[in-house]
């Protein structure tokens, strides 16, 4: 008899410590239920704070990309014109003679330094 009252009270103790965890953790669930719930709503508050501040910046980062698009587009065009413009004037020949001057220049440079080589060895 004293074998069963020992385990209806151990019992009971379980059943006790068993309902105060359930307290427990029951509360501390709805605690972080409210707590996620206030994160959601910060959450969706800074996104809309965000979407509406981001629309205006975005349309004028497209108008500034637009802007310098055509800028762009201008200077290549007129780059084009200017370029055949100088391929139809005698200024080309006077690149070229730029051009062969300086490969002219190079070569007498390079010739220079190998004889000065050439003539320090001995």
């Amino acid at each position: 008899m004293e074998a069963t009252a020992q385990l209806n009270n151990s019992l009971i103790f379980l059943a006790y410590a068993t309902g105060v965890i359930v307290l427990l953790v029951g509360t501390m669930l709805a605690k972080v239920f409210y707590d996620l719930s206030k994160l959601t709503k910060n959450v969706d508050e800074t996104v809309t704070i965000v979407k509406t501040e981001l629309e205006p910046t975005l349309k004028n980062v497209n108008k500034s990309v637009e802007i310098v698009s055509g800028i762009i587009i201008s200077a290549d065009t007129k780059y084009k014109n200017f370029k055949n413009f100088m391929a139809k004037t005698p200024l080309k020949l006077l690149c070229s003679i730029s051009k062969l001057s300086s490969k002219a220049s190079r070569g007498f440079w390079t010739g220079l330094s190998a004889a000065l080589k050439m003539f320090s060895k001995k």
